[in-house]
C-alpha cells in the first residue's frame, strides 16, 4: 500500500476543514482496475478503508450528519453508494467487519434486477435485493432513497417529482419499518422545484455531486460529494480526503500552492 510522501504529508494535515463525503458506485470483485469510470476494485475499496483507519478517520451516516448538527470532530468522512448495485454486497460486510459505516442510495423500481436506467457510459448492472437492503440496514447501515426510475428530476413535472421522491421513499419505508430521512439526487441534477419538493417530502439530507466540503449555504439538502474514480491510486485518494476535490493532479496542485502563496504576500 504505496502513498508518495508529499501526499502522505498532506493526508496527515487533512480533516480540519469540515466533513467529506465520498461517492462510491460499482465496487468490482477482486484487484483488477475495472473498465467503467465510476467503478472500483474490492481491493481498492479495502485499501481505502485501511488509509482511513490507519489515519484515525470517523465514519458516519448521513442521519448521524444531520443529528451531529455541525458538531462532528475533525477526520470524519462520510462514506456514500449510489445506484444499490449487488456487486455493493461484499462492500458492505466489509464495513460491517471493521465496524465502519455508509450510506447506500438505491434505486427502488430495479431492486433484485438489472438496472434499467440508460446512459451512453454506464453498463447495466444487477441491483441488490430488498432482503439483502434489510440485513445491511439491520447491521447498522443506512437505506436512503435515489428515486424510483433514476430520472433527472429537474426535467420532470411537479407532479412527477413528487412521485419519484415519495414512491421510492414510501418502499423502503415499509421494508425497513422506519424513516427514510436521505437522498441523492441522480446525476447530481437539482433546481430549486426539486429543492422544495424534496424537503416537503421529509428528506432531511440530501446529495449532490458537486465537490467540496461540507454542505453548500449551510442547506443540508445540498451536502458535496467527492467522487471516487476506478483510476484514483492511493495517492489521488489521500489528496481528495485533503482538498475535498475530484481534481487532485499535481498541475492543479501547483496552482493551489500557487494562488495561496500569493494571497500569503498580498497580505503581508
Amino acid at each position: 500500500m504505496y502513498i508518495d510522501p508529499l501526499s502522505t504529508k498532506l493526508l496527515s494535515g487533512a480533516g480540519r476543514n469540515g466533513i467529506i463525503s465520498l461517492m462510491y458506485h460499482s465496487i468490482t470483485p477482486g484487484k483488477t482496475r475495472p473498465d467503467w469510470q465510476w467503478a472500483l476494485s474490492f481491493q481498492s475499496f479495502c485499501e481505502q478503508l485501511d488509509v482511513l483507519q490507519d489515519n484515525g478517520w470517523t465514519t458516519v451516516s448521513a442521519r448521524q450528519l444531520a443529528a451531529g448538527n455541525g458538531k462532528l470532530p475533525a477526520k470524519t468522512v462520510l462514506l456514500t453508494f449510489d445506484d444499490g448495485y449487488a456487486d455493493n454486497f461484499p462492500a458492505f460486510e466489509e464495513l460491517a467487519r471493521r465496524r465502519m459505516t455508509a450510506t447506500w442510495f438505491v434505486v427502488t423500481k430495479d431492486l433484485g434486477q438489472m438496472s434499467s436506467w440508460i446512459d451512453d457510459d454506464a453498463p447495466s448492472c444487477q441491483l441488490l435485493t430488498a432482503s439483502q437492503l434489510a440485513e445491511m440496514h439491520a447491521s447498522g447501515m443506512e437505506i436512503g432513497s435515489h428515486t424510483h426510475t433514476h430520472c433527472r428530476l429537474p426535467e420532470l413535472a411537479a407532479k412527477q417529482i413528487d412521485e419519484e421522491l415519495n414512491r421510492s421513499k414510501d418502499y423502503l419505508s415499509q421494508l425497513l419499518n422506519g424513516p427514510v430521512t436521505s437522498f441523492a439526487y441522480p446525476y447530481g441534477l437539482y433546481d430549486r422545484q426539486v429543492l422544495s419538493a424534496t424537503k416537503s417530502a421529509g428528506y432531511q439530507t440530501a446529495f449532490a455531486t458537486r465537490s467540496g466540503f461540507g454542505v453548500v449555504n449551510d442547506n443540508l439538502l445540498e451536502i458535496r460529494r467527492v467522487a471516487v474514480m476506478a483510476g484514483d491510486s492511493l495517492s489521488v485518494f489521500a489528496r481528495k480526503l485533503t482538498f475535498a476535490d475530484n481534481d487532485v493532479s499535481w498541475p492543479k496542485m501547483k496552482s493551489y500552492v500557487a494562488d495561496r502563496l500569493k494571497a500569503r504576500l498580498g497580505g503581508a
